[in-house]
């Protein structure tokens, strides 16, 4: 599948979305969503947007009707997906989990007041204090699979040892995103958000090729080399307290040795 950089500002749908949500006075900002976001575009890609309203605005259209978005593209498209959300729901407190991964690559094309632009900005990174809280669970879930999964290997089970790999591989790449206060993008879109841990000491191209042979293979020794790396850095930002828990379990099975 070939993609191509889209230049948003001359997209004729784009124009017409950020006028429509400029003259009608309910509206505060308009929310590009999905691939066209990114400026990733294929002859598949629909126009993903959400119409921010104020809550007033909101309140009004549940009571009564939601109007109709896009009315006025020429010619109307098939290929969108416009939504209203009031303002407040934007707030991180408001938010369902999966939807930070959403608006983290949102493109705000129309605001009224720079409200809706901060707000989309807020939403891009994991707040300070959940943050190292988020951390701390997600390297715990991630060396309780690592331990199931070497231990399944171990015991000779193979299949036991490659789905307990895949699981703990999710949640690694939740792990290394939060580690730079970033939502784990989905899936479909790691490719363009891997380089953003080049921080952490991975040389170029080395976690996707990690993330290629763990699934394809569930390799215990691959395992064990990259809980260390792992382990390395999590205790150089300060959460080796987590592994020091497992009080020696960890140590036991990255010291087993595999065929």
């Amino acid at each position: 599948m070939k993609y191509r950089l889209d230049q948003l500002d001359g997209d004729p749908v784009i124009q017409a979305l950020r006028a429509e949500g400029e003259a009608d006075p309910d509206v505060v900002g308009v929310v590009l969503t999905g691939s066209r976001a990114l400026g990733m575009v294929t002859d598949e890609s629909d126009y993903d947007a959400a119409f921010i309203v104020t809550d007033a605005a909101m309140a009004r259209y549940d009571q009564t009707r939601h109007p109709v978005r896009g009315q006025a593209l020429s010619p109307p498209t098939t290929h969108a997906d416009l939504w209203h959300e009031g303002e407040s729901s934007l707030r991180s407190d408001h938010m369902p989990a999966w939807a930070f991964q959403m608006w983290s690559d949102a493109r705000v094309i129309y605001d009224r007041t720079g409200e809706t632009t901060a707000a989309i900005d807020a939403l891009r990174r994991i707040p300070e204090p959940q943050a190292s809280d988020t951390i701390a669970g997600l390297y715990d879930a991630y060396l309780n699979g690592l331990y199931r999964s070497l231990k399944s290997w171990r015991r000779g089970d193979d299949l036991g040892g490659r789905v307990g790999a895949a699981d703990s591989v999710e949640i690694l790449l939740g792990l290394l995103f939060a580690l730079e206060r970033r939502w784990r993008p989905f899936s479909s879109r790691l490719w363009l958000h891997l380089e953003r841990l080049a921080g952490q000491g991975w040389q170029p191209g080395e976690v996707r090729a990690i993330l290629f042979d763990l699934l394809a293979t569930g390799d215990p020794r691959r395992q064990q080399a990259v809980a260390r790396r792992v382990e390395a850095l999590l205790r150089a930002r300060g959460y080796g307290a987590v592994y020091d828990d497992w009080e020696g379990e960890i140590d036991e099975v990255l010291a087993w040795e595999f065929d």
